[in-house]
């Protein structure tokens, strides 16, 4: 039995509500005779770094997946144990008074404030695959949470990429949202997006997990009970936490309404946690791409409670996939459709792949019947305007593509579904030509390209 143990978290309100609650209303000695200690840092990004050098390591810690994966890639295996919260929504671009940004090519030759590794990054990632922005243009500054304020309140960055509360912060300074993880706030382009999925997490390293599994429950029982007091007394909890994170009550409040407060295990978290994966692979942060079974660990959680855990592992069969300009399709596959009865429902929360794809079918001599924002919304369309082709992207708000996929399916075997996906996850993408998905194509695409592959596939 572990006698002391110390808990890791940062000092926002995303990440860490849980456990700053836990630490203020005594939950773990109340809650589960554990005798808990915490620090909180100022940015999950100096976390992995910070973990290595303490001559006493913590116990578990709260952060995003990137915190685990680069840990796992240092030598220190740490796994995800259970979800926190849907912290997309406080990613946030804030962009200057001055700064003549307007539309979203404004970007390039301007300065942005951004933390090394900060999960933000992404979803300025997905907005400039969708618009066509050179990233390569855009001068990013290399600044921590705090430093970033500094420099835009003198004027020196354009804009901020960072998170709440320091967004609000950049706010009050006169700044404007221009979009986050969840949210475009672009001129036209204003509404829900899923440019970002992140997470914040409880982790803890295996070595932890083997040695002390009842005190990882335990401590996974406490942060469920914080996590229902949060979502079910939010301006008390607000008023308790305020002083913790050195903001007001109300500022506080507007900050966690943009979180997901759910330690629930579903596809978005996976597709998520693949992303994470694969980006700090491809930006050299990491040696490999390490399998999905080395990065999360959910047996504990269910044993908490076996209803957090919302996912099925499908019986995978051999399927032979061709690859052409990064479409995807199954070999032995036939598309039912000859251009008079190709007849299309697009699902996708992007307005602007929306309209790559409406120029796809148009090039096909398709008809659009609908187009969807969320996964529920195109499966609700699809039982009322019935279309034979449909366009399914894998991350949208509330329901993941993959969710939607199963139920369209089950509805209609025979539905021709292509996938869209802004990240190449082979296990995501073997996942849905499991399921009986034809086509999976990876953004930012060519609609004339597609248009050409997909045409010589249909009978």
């Amino acid at each position: 039995m572990a006698k002391q143990l110390e808990i890791w978290g940062v000092s926002d309100p995303n990440t860490s509500a849980q456990l700053a609650l836990a630490v203020r209303m005594d939950l773990f000695k109340k809650e589960a005779n554990l005798n808990v200690t915490c620090q909180f840092l100022e940015s999950g990004t100096t976390m992995p770094d910070e973990i290595l050098r303490a001559s006493a390591r913590p116990f578990a810690f709260t952060q995003t997946p990137i915190t685990a994966i680069q840990l796992h890639d240092k030598g220190y295996s740490t796994k995800v144990v259970a979800p926190l919260a849907d912290i997309a929504g406080t990613q946030q671009v804030i962009i200057h008074p001055d700064s003549q940004i307007d539309q979203p090519r404004d970007l390039e030759g301007k300065r942005l404030g951004l933390a090394r590794g900060a999960a933000v990054y992404m979803a300025i990632r997905n907005m400039a695959n969708d618009y066509g922005i050179d990233l390569h243009k855009v001068e990013f500054i290399d600044l921590l949470p705090h430093d970033q304020i500094t420099a835009f309140n003198a004027g020196t960055l354009d804009a901020i990429a960072c998170w709440e509360p320091w967004t609000t912060k950049a706010r009050n300074l006169g700044g404007r949202l221009y979009f986050s993880g969840a949210r475009s706030e672009i001129p036209g382009m204003e509404g829900d997006v899923n440019w970002l999925i992140d997470e914040g997490c409880m982790m803890v390293p295996d070595e932890h997990i083997a040695k002390y599994p009842e005190e990882v429950i335990a401590i996974l029982h406490v942060m469920r009970i914080a996590t229902h007091f949060i979502n079910e007394n939010r301006r008390e909890v607000a008023k308790e936490l305020a002083s913790f994170f050195d903001v007001g009550q109300q500022e506080l409040i507007a900050a966690m309404r943009k979180n997901l407060y759910s330690m629930t295990f579903d596809n978005l978290f996976r597709i998520g946690l693949l992303g994470f994966r694969d980006f700090l692979y491809h930006e050299g942060m990491v040696s490999q791409k390490f399998s999905e079974q080395t990065l999360y660990d959910f047996t504990l959680l269910r044993q908490v409670d076996p209803s957090l855990i919302a996912i099925e592992k499908n019986i995978s069969r051999d399927v032979s996939v061709v690859e052409k300009h990064q479409v995807y399709y199954r070999k032995d596959m036939t598309i039912v459709g000859d251009g008079r009865d190709v007849r299309f429902l697009v699902a996708d929360d992007s307005k602007v792949v929306r309209s790559s794809l409406v120029q796809m079918i148009e090039i096909l001599g398709g008809e659009m019947l609908g187009e969807a924002r969320t996964g529920q919304e195109a499966i609700d369309m699809f039982e009322k305007l019935h279309p034979n082709f449909i366009t399914m992207d894998l991350s949208m708000p509330g329901m993941s593509g993959i969710d939607a996929v199963k139920r369209i399916l089950s509805l209609e075997p025979e539905t021709n579904i292509i996938v869209i996906s802004g990240t190449d996850h082979k296990e995501l993408r073997e996942e849905v030509f499991d399921l009986g998905v034809k086509v999976f194509i990876v953004k930012p695409f060519d609609p004339l390209q597609v248009a050409e592959i997909i045409g010589l596939l249909l009978l």
